[in-house]
């Protein structure tokens, strides 16, 4: 996972998810931001990912 970008793949992988329907939903529900690139794949900026799983490791900590 090299660049500022990670793909829908990377995204995949981070979360544990299987399917791009599990990405919908997720960015349904506001938990997952929408793409900053559009494309086939989809692309997003790792700061963003990467904050969103510090958060979600930390309360998962707090817990």
């Amino acid at each position: 996972m090299i660049g500022r970008y990670y793909t829908t793949g990377d995204i995949k992988e981070i979360f544990g998810w299987e399917s791009n329907t599990t990405i919908h939903r997720k960015r349904d529900a506001g938990f997952l931001p929408p793409p900053d690139l559009k494309g086939r794949p989809n692309k997003w900026l790792k700061v963003k990912i990467d904050a969103l799983v510090n958060d979600t490791n930390k309360d998962k900590n707090d817990a």
